[in-house]
């Protein structure tokens, strides 16, 4: 049995090194673990997307805004609830289809969110109008529905 010296750093550094290259793989497999655990937290929200089905503004296809005074209608479908959006140069208004109470949750890109009611007959309306592109996540009695992100 050979005796280690207290001053014997070089082994001690040797060991240490052999210790952390031997945790590599179990490291790798945590990683592969939680990003697949992060794959699932939006679960939620991919399975019940509204898609845009109609956009009555072609400059929505470039990414801008219809012209001032020009109004744009946007329809967000899905199963069990769509949205229809009615974009006006200085509000918008919307509903909920079918027509039901429920809060409309507008989220932008930085994370910021606020939120408004929707009426017994599932109309709607927004503070302002979002200058970035938006989301908006209906939550209702009979269910939720979050639609694509727009640009309105």
């Amino acid at each position: 049995m050979t005796r280690r010296r207290w001053d014997d750093d070089d082994r001690l550094f040797e060991d240490l090194a052999e210790a952390v290259r031997a945790t590599r793989p179990l490291a790798e497999a945590i990683a592969a673990q939680a990003e697949g655990v992060l794959s699932w937290r939006t679960i939620d929200e991919d399975l019940l997307q509204a898609s845009l089905t109609f956009d009555s503004s072609l400059d929505a296809l470039a990414g801008t805004r219809a012209e001032p005074g020009q109004t744009r209608l946007l329809v967000f479908t899905s199963t069990p609830l769509s949205m229809e959006l009615e974009v006006n140069q200085d509000e918008v208004v919307g509903q909920i289809l079918p027509p039901g109470p429920g809060e409309i949750h507008v989220e932008n890109p930085d994370g910021t969110e606020y939120t408004v009611s929707a009426d017994e007959s599932g109309f709607f309306q927004l503070p302002l109008l979002p200058a970035d592109a938006v989301r908006l996540r209906c939550d209702t009695p009979t269910g939720r529905v979050v639609t694509d992100w727009v640009r309105l």
